[in-house]
């Protein structure tokens, strides 16, 4: 039964960031049953305006929704001396505060490590960077095109030899970067309750890019002499690890690497029993000797039948394999749908959306998307009430401007 209590209950997170990378674990303990509160500009997180032509006229953006969902939003004017006031008493509520901005900006502001966990000592400090916090990149821009993908080394290692480098998909390196700062920010939530102490944890996009290809480094940095290089079509190292087109244009990918075991099941799947037992390719050794002489073979054997007919030879022969899915097959594979990687949340105006799951369970725990993610500012009256601000005196920060981007009562 899910009656467990969440583990984050009781927790309050305060998030100042943008975009997708730090929002996403701030998104992550809110599932978990933390209270998050999201400090925005009055003009809103600028990723709720991202790809705008696709919600025009909707009351959601949905692409938003996904790190932000199950947040309560407060909107202050940082510029404003009573907004950063606000804030700093935001703080002294908080366990965990995580921010992306830049190591400046956070003493711009007053809200570097050293400045909050003076007003609040058992603070837990998340700093989400795109390179460092210290240094020459300390205040470089970081994106997760750029930081992750680009100068982490992945990029340079995708794709086939001798075409264009490959682009990165929306917040892909955004979301792991972001799971590396919700274990950093658990641990660190551990050593607290240990030992009473503010800590004080960096995550980098950059650095992030780098474990997810850390086999890749590991040969680089020890093996120079076998440096990693993208995948050469003509020339594979292995074909059972490998893409192959089928006759209606669609791709798979097989992944096997115990050659006397699955190389006899592949050939029975190509319907070339004749390779079963040749000597040539039986063995990892003699495979990878000989299987570039066979490459072209086996990808016009794959291009002559529809991937729904491989897809059936391949399992019934019990390889490994999968196909590259569309976002319409994912979305209906009913692994998934069974898992509740999916779930139904209702926007602001009461219509029902899909949002993707938390990417983990805890058996028996009631680990989801809590609800839609918070309209600009949605929250101030509440946050501020629960801060022991009275409603005159809420009235009169409004007036003071806390939560418009008029900049006359500004510092």
């Amino acid at each position: 039964s899910k009656n467990i209590m969440l583990p984050l209950n009781g927790i309050r997170v305060v998030e100042v960031a943008s975009f997708l990378a730090a929002p996403s674990a701030a998104a992550l303990m809110a599932d978990l049953g933390a209270d998050v509160i999201k400090v925005e500009p009055p003009r809103g997180d600028t990723f709720r305006g991202n790809a705008a032509h696709m919600h025009e006229g909707l009351p959601i953006n949905y692409r938003f929704e996904v790190d932000n969902r199950g947040k309560r939003s407060i909107a202050l004017n940082l510029a404003n001396t009573f907004g950063k006031q606000v804030l700093k008493k935001l703080v002294t509520s908080a366990d965990i505060f995580v921010t992306n901005l830049t190591a400046g900006r956070t003493e711009k502001y007053g809200l570097d490590f050293e400045s909050l966990k003076i007003i609040q000592p058992k603070l837990i400090y998340g700093h989400l960077v795109g390179y460092s916090s210290t240094g020459i990149d300390a205040e470089r821009p970081g994106f997760d095109a750029t930081a992750f993908w680009g100068r982490s080394g992945v990029m340079g290692l995708m794709g086939d030899k001798g075409t264009p480098a490959i682009q990165s998909r929306s917040g892909q390196g955004d979301h792991p970067t972001g799971l590396n700062l919700l274990a950093a920010l658990l641990a660190a939530l551990r050593l607290r309750d240990i030992t009473g102490e503010a800590q004080r944890v960096e995550v980098s996009l950059q650095r992030t890019g780098l474990w997810t290809i850390a086999t890749d480094m590991q040969q680089a940095l020890n093996l120079p002499e076998h440096q990693p290089f993208r995948f050469d079509r003509s020339n594979p190292i292995q074909p059972m690890r490998g893409t192959y087109e089928t006759a209606d244009k669609r791709w798979l990918m097989l992944t096997m690497h115990n050659v006397p075991k699955y190389w006899p099941r592949l050939s029975k799947a190509l319907n070339r029993q004749d390779w079963e037992a040749d000597s040539r390719f039986t063995t990892i050794a003699s495979l990878l000797k000989n299987g570039s002489s066979i490459v072209a073979e086996i990808e016009e054997i794959f291009l002559s039948q529809d991937l729904s007919y491989w897809a059936k030879k391949l399992d019934d022969n019990e390889c490994i394999w999968a196909p590259a899915a569309s976002l319409d097959e994912v979305a209906a594979d009913p692994v998934l749908r069974d898992q509740g990687a999916f779930q139904t949340l209702l926007d602001s105006e009461g219509s029902p959306y899909e949002v993707v799951s938390t990417p983990f369970m805890i058996d028996g725990v009631d680990i989801r998307a809590r609800k839609r993610a918070p309209l600009v500012g949605e929250n101030n009256f509440d946050v501020l009430q629960e801060l022991g601000f009275s409603e005159s005196e809420i009235a009169d920060l409004a007036e003071q401007g806390i939560f418009t981007e008029d900049e006359s009562h500004g510092s």
